[in-house]
């Protein structure tokens, strides 16, 4: 077990989350603006780790967040190894198993889906798909956003890498971390197929550290180290 964290909001339990042994846990409130004026906040929770017992790498996972909004308090307790709540899609193993004509073998879970497909946006060669989704499959939406994403990354390659970089506590040059970064990428996809979150793993690395981009829009929207 690994430690925790007790999530409130206005002195009110949220959730406790967790991982079962190497992982990342992380709580994120965003904010933004849009050209039109128009402004959001948005409290996330979520996770790395091994919840699928079936499987030998880390699935990404996450927790029902609460609407936030100006005024509200969000208080985040770091508690020891314990019992956490059940995040979205942790089963040991999945509720069905299908192949789709697009994404090849598609495993469900409690509310999402999850595939391995190629990936070809150099250095990234394979992703992981995490997505919100029932048994009926991806939305047409995730699939556009899916087919969309290889040349999107590429373009936004050299923003993400530097921010990457800026991320990495030892590594100081692109073309290092170009080297050291794993070939594959893990793809989160809500329902909402505008925020696409991404997230990286380097070679080598002496800590089990997760980076994670968000992309909202096709704009880099957030770029964090969970530890």
């Amino acid at each position: 077990m690994s430690t925790r964290f007790e999530i409130l909001k206005n002195g009110k339990r949220v959730c406790i989350s967790g991982i079962d042994g190497v992982g990342v846990l992380s709580v994120i409130v965003d904010y933004a603006k849009r050209p039109d004026g128009e402004q959001s906040h948005e409290l996330s929770i979520g996770g790395l780790g091994m919840f699928d017992g079936s499987q030998n790498r880390p699935q990404h996972a996450s927790w029902p967040a609460p609407e936030v909004q100006p005024g509200d308090e969000i208080t985040i307790r770091i508690l020891p190894p314990g019992e956490f709540d059940e995040p979205h899609g942790m089963l040991r193993s999945p509720s069905k198993t299908l192949v789709d004509p697009e994404f090849g073998q598609l495993n469900f879970y409690a509310g999402s889906c999850d595939a391995d497909i190629a990936f070809h946006s150099p250095p990234i060669e394979s992703a992981h798909l995490h997505l919100r989704a029932d048994e009926s499959g991806p939305t047409e939406g995730q699939r556009a956003v899916i087919r969309e994403l290889p040349a999107r990354h590429a373009r936004l390659w050299p923003d993400i890498l530097a921010a990457l970089v800026r991320c990495h506590p030892e590594i100081e040059t692109s073309e290092e971390l170009s080297k050291r970064l794993e070939p594959n990428l893990g793809i989160d996809l809500d329902a909402d197929s505008n925020t696409v979150q991404l997230s990286y793993s380097v070679e080598g690395d002496p800590e089990f550290r997760g980076y994670f981009v968000t992309l909202r829009n096709w704009v880099i929207a957030e770029v964090c180290m969970a530890d």
